[in-house]
């Protein structure tokens, strides 16, 4: 009898934490399916830690499989996983006639985090585009639980918009199994396929359609609706872990391109990230609700991590890197924004003032958050974003470095302008000057606020080394 490959069964683990946790989160008494879902999350998040740590890199049957970018990605979604699952017990206390009970809330949770897990482990696109189609069913009904009629309305286009962008990916699947005969996208990328016609069709149509899902302009147009109804420990899951889910989908299409990638490709990439990151900034400034400013605030940063992958190089690293940082800090600051839901009641801004007397550790988690989610130094976005625009001056493409030097500014501008009118403003007169509600949820915030500037200061041990690998895959390098 043989002994169970260790490294598989941390795969295994991985995919079956949550899908347990979904199942056993239906059980009729709330404080078990609460557990449940909070025990599932934990060990989702140990296999994950467990993948990265042991450099897991291989091969378990035709479908499941991992390497370095694929531990670096699990890692983030478990991680944003179990902090949603932990916060959101004190969020769904506040929800008054909620459209799920708990129960179900926790298993759909799990589902959504259980379908973009696999969509992380299995090797065959196929497969990698089931798994983000399962990320919409499950995650569609998460945002109308509050039973706002604009949560429904939110809900109904997301899966719409959504669904469209997928059909458009499944096309340049049928295009590249078509010139390949062949979906195994681990293979396909140690062997590129030769550039043709068909290829950089099948990959400009897997920008367009799972771009879709990841924001990107003129198809974003869910991505603010659906981030600013649902809960926040959902809005959470979407900005920080779904939009990155989603881009690497794409990403596993972009690595069947042999190097050097053909500048008609490198072109798209580059148009779409900085029309995405530009509009996103400019976008948030005209937003009243604090949860569509942060939405917006999502599009900008993934815009900018597309423009790294299209310039490839460090700046290919820092886009790995803002990425991660990102999901952290902008969880944080859903997690505040939940907080201050609760407390006042409303998301708009100008109704707002002097949260730093009233939510004070809330305040806190808010004002460094919203640094981080916007690029401030010392953060790990920070140093993200240094190395996309010094990966662009490298390259010589000094327009496009300062096309998102612009963005940047304009987003930390906009984004921290309003939060620090929020946090440090006077009262109205119409809010008490007392603490208005408890800060529940706030140690969360500061939990993962933390990580990012961890991952800006220090150089984390086994990410590090494996940020490097999963850039080496796509054809980057490490600064």
């Amino acid at each position: 009898m043989t002994a169970f490959p260790a490294s598989s069964f941390w795969v295994f683990l991985v995919l079956a934490a949550p899908a347990s946790a979904s199942v056993l989160a239906l059980v009729p008494h709330a404080a078990a399916s609460r557990w449940a879902a909070r025990t599932g999350a934990l060990l989702a998040l140990l296999a994950a830690a467990a993948l990265l740590v042991s450099s897991t890199a291989g091969r378990w049957g035709p479908y499941l499989g991992v390497d370095a970018l694929s531990e670096v990605f699990l890692l983030m979604v478990a991680s944003i996983y179990a902090t949603s699952v932990w916060y959101s017990d004190g969020y769904l206390a506040a929800v008054h006639r909620p459209f799920l009970t708990p129960q179900v809330y926790y298993a759909l949770l799990g589902a959504f985090a259980f379908a973009m897990l696999a969509t992380l482990v299995v090797t065959d696109l196929g497969l990698m585009w089931i798994g983000i189609e399962a990320t919409t069913v499950a995650s569609a009904l998460l945002v109308v639980l509050e039973r706002r009629p604009t949560s429904v309305e939110a809900a109904w286009r997301y899966t719409l918009i959504a669904s469209a962008g997928l059909t458009v990916a499944l096309f340049a699947l049928l295009l590249i199994y078509a010139s390949t005969g062949s979906l195994d996208a681990f293979r396909l990328a140690a062997s590129p396929p030769p550039v043709t016609r068909t290829l950089l069709m099948a990959v400009a149509l897997a920008l367009v359609g799972y771009g879709t899902k990841v924001g990107l302009f003129p198809m974003h147009t869910w991505l603010p609706d659906a981030h600013s109804e649902g809960p926040s420990p959902v809005s959470a899951m979407f900005s920080g872990v779904l939009l990155p889910t989603a881009l690497y989908a794409f990403l596993r299409v972009y690595a069947l391109v042999p190097r050097p990638v053909p500048p008609s490709i490198e072109a798209l990439l580059l148009a779409f990230g900085l029309l995405t990151a530009v509009l996103g900034a400019f976008l948030l400034q005209r937003q009243r609700s604090f949860k569509r400013m942060f939405a917006y605030s999502s599009m900008e940063v993934m815009g900018l991590a597309l423009v790294g992958v299209g310039i490839g190089g460090i700046a290919l690293y820092g886009a790995l890197l803002l990425l991660f940082a990102h999901a952290f800090a902008k969880s944080s600051a859903f997690y505040c924004a939940g907080n201050v839901l609760r407390a006042d009641g409303t998301t708009h801004i100008d109704d707002i003032r002097d949260l730093r007397h009233r939510l004070p550790r809330t305040a806190g988690a808010w004002v460094l958050a919203s640094s981080a989610v916007t690029g401030a130094p010392p953060f790990g976005t920070f140093v993200g974003e240094l190395l996309i625009v010094a990966g662009a001056i490298t390259a010589g493409l000094t327009p496009v470095a300062l096309v998102v030097i612009l963005a940047i500014l304009v987003a930390f501008l906009g984004v921290n302008s309003q939060v620090g009118r929020m946090v440090f403003g006077a009262p109205s007169g119409l809010r008490p000057a007392t603490p208005s509600g408890p800060d529940r949820g706030a140690g969360i915030a500061w939990l993962n606020v933390g990580v990012a500037l961890v991952l800006g200061v220090v150089a984390i041990p086994y990410l590090g080394p494996a940020l490097r690998s999963a850039a080496a895959l796509l054809g980057g390098s490490a600064p």
